[in-house]
């Protein structure tokens, strides 16, 4: 991609604006992260006192790192089964 594929775009996460300069075909991802960050920071401080936004952020990048951790090994785990069940397959075909 060049640079010519990108856009800027501006994200507000905890009242502050980030003028982002991404790829076109990410534009609603990032929307979408951003939206979620703030969503989540907002949750969260309805919930617990926090000192600063700093402070909540950090829990909303904790909680969605642990979600994706959980994710990625779950995925893995999976991986894994079907690694074993087509092993299994394949020694079943050379068998017959």
């Amino acid at each position: 991609m060049s640079i010519d594929d990108h856009i800027s775009i501006n994200v507000e996460i905890a009242e502050r604006s980030y003028r982002l300069k991404i790829r076109h075909d990410e534009e609603k991802y990032v929307r979408a992260a951003a939206h979620f960050v703030q969503r989540e920071l907002t949750k969260l401080k309805k919930q617990y006192s926090f000192r600063d936004d700093q402070d909540g952020l950090a829990f909303v990048s904790l909680d969605a790192t642990t979600e994706l951790a959980r994710h990625n090994a779950r995925e893995k785990s999976e991986d894994e089964s079907l690694e074993q069940v087509v092993s299994k397959m394949e020694a079943l075909l050379n068998i017959a």
